[in-house]
C-alpha cells in the first residue's frame, strides 16, 4: 500500500464529482521481476480488500506471496485511513507481519498524517519502522501533493536508517491523471540511497535509481485492469525490470 495514500486522495477528489461511489473494492495482482548479474527472477501474488464506509475513510485487508532471491515468503497486511476532522487531517495506519520473513521484514508498522492545505495542497509526514532478522530500519516520510483537476503532483523525501547504520535519503517525483474511479495513468521517478535486504549479506544501503510507469482501465462499470511497468538499479547489486498486471472490482 505504499501508493494508497496518494490514491486514496486522488480518488476522492474525483469521487467528489459522483453522486455514489461502491464501498468495497477487491483488487489481485501478480508480478513478474527480472534481475542481471546471475540472480534468479522474482515473483509477487496480492490480493486486497478494501471497505470504505464513507469518503476519506478506509480499511484494507491483504495477503501476498513473494520469492525473492529463490526464497518463499508470505506475508499479511492490514490498514485504515481515519480522517480526524471534515475536510481535515486525515490519519494513515498500516501494519504487516510475515511468517517466514525470509527476505521481507519480519513486520512492519507505519503510521502517516496528511493534512490538506488549501487550494489543491496537501502535506503528509510519517515514521515506519521494519523488523527484520538481523535488524531494524527506521524510515520518516514527508510529501508534498498539489492537486490541479484530474492531476496529481507530489515529491515525496524518504530517509531510511538501520540499526547502527547511517541515514539514506531517497527523493522521489511522480505525475498522475485520473478519469474516474477506474481509469488512471502515472508516471515517477526516484533517486537516492535505499535499504534493502539482500540475503545472504542482510541490510545493504545502495544508490538507488527507478522508474515506473502505471495505468488503469476501465473495462467495464465495476470492473477494471492494472498495468505497471518498473526499472529499478539498485547500486551494483543488480538492475531489476518488472511487470504487474492486476485487476479490480469495485461492488
Amino acid at each position: 500500500m505504499r501508493r494508497a495514500l496518494a490514491v486514496l486522495f486522488a480518488c476522492g477528489a474525483v469521487a467528489a464529482q459522483a453522486q455514489e461511489r461502491p464501498p468495497l473494492e477487491l483488487r489481485v495482482e501478480g508480478a513478474r521481476e527480472s534481475l542481471d548479474h546471475g540472480y534468479d527472477g522474482w515473483r509477487e501474488a496480492l490480493a486486497q480488500l478494501a471497505w470504505r464506509p464513507a469518503p476519506g475513510q478506509a480499511f484494507i485487508a491483504g495477503a501476498r506471496a513473494t520469492e525473492r532471491f529463490g526464497l518463499r515468503d508470505r506475508e499479511l497486511i492490514a490498514g485504515a485511513y481515519l480522517p480526524l476532522v471534515p475536510k481535515g487531517p486525515t490519519l494513515h495506519v498500516e501494519a504487516t507481519g510475515s511468517s517466514t520473513h525470509r527476505v521481507l521484514p519480519r513486520g512492519t508498522l507505519l503510521g502517516e498524517l496528511a493534512l490538506p492545505l488549501g487550494d489543491g495542497w496537501v502535506a503528509s509526514g510519517g515514521l515506519k519502522s521494519a523488523r527484520y532478522s538481523a535488524s531494524d530500519v527506521r524510515t520518516a516520510i514527508a510529501t508534498v501533493e498539489k492537486y490541479r483537476g484530474d492531476w496529481r503532483y507530489a515529491y515525496t523525501l524518504y530517509l531510511a536508517k538501520p540499526d547502527g547504520g547511517a541515514w539514506s535519503p531517497t527523493h522521489r517525483l511522480a505525475a498522475s491523471w485520473y478519469r474516474n474511479e477506474l481509469t488512471q495513468a502515472g508516471i515517477s521517478a526516484s533517486r537516492g540511497r535505499e535499504v534493502e535486504n539482500v540475503p545472504p549479506q542482510g541490510l545493504i544501503a545502495s544508490d538507488v535509481r527507478n522508474v515506473t510507469l502505471t495505468a488503469g482501465f476501465e473495462v467495464a462499470p465495476r470492473w477494471g485492469l492494472v498495468l505497471e511497468w518498473a526499472w529499478q538499479q539498485q547500486g551494483d547489486l543488480y538492475t531489476r525490470r518488472s511487470l504487474r498486471l492486476g485487476t479490480r472490482f469495485l461492488f
